[in-house]
């Protein structure tokens, strides 16, 4: 393992490994969540489906940019949902290569059901949280995030 000796550098390692750890936290809660109400989804479809609950009809790969997915790796996800009469395809007449990705009816009472179980996690995830601390943490990760890909 590479030894670290600037504090500032390992305090960049330590909230780069605690991010890594609040999103490992975060999924394993909605995978047992979706696992206890037997929905037959998984954590993937789920962040497709509430990417398309906050849009009326998104293609592909703006679905792929949201969910952080390359566009080949997101194709089955979408074909589960199909599958399960969650998400419909249409052509998008304006380009013909993409395909406009809408919830079904099915689709859009699942992500109400999803809605609530969103709210009860932020609620209790929020109550010991200081708001005024947590926009300067959202602050400081925009930041750091603009000087990564400005420096690539």
């Amino acid at each position: 393992m590479i030894e670290i000796e600037n504090t500032n550098m390992a305090k960049l390692v330590e909230l780069i490994d605690s991010i890594k750890d609040i999103r490992f936290v975060i999924q394993a809660y909605f995978k047992k969540q979706l696992k206890n109400n037997d929905l037959g989804i998984t954590v993937e479809m789920l962040e497709v489906l509430m990417v398309l609950s906050r849009n009326k009809q998104i293609n592909q790969q703006q679905i792929a940019d949201r969910v952080r997915k390359n566009k080949a790796n997101l194709t089955p996800i979408i074909d589960k949902l199909s599958a399960k009469d969650l998400v419909l395809r249409q052509e998008d007449f304006t380009d013909r290569r993409n395909k406009l990705i809408t919830l079904t009816e099915k689709g859009q009472k699942l992500c109400k059901t999803y809605s609530r179980m969103f709210e009860e996690f932020y609620t209790n995830f929020l109550k010991d949280v200081d708001i005024q601390n947590l926009n300067k943490t959202i602050s400081m990760l925009k930041k750091i995030g603009q000087q990564v890909t400005i420096s690539n």
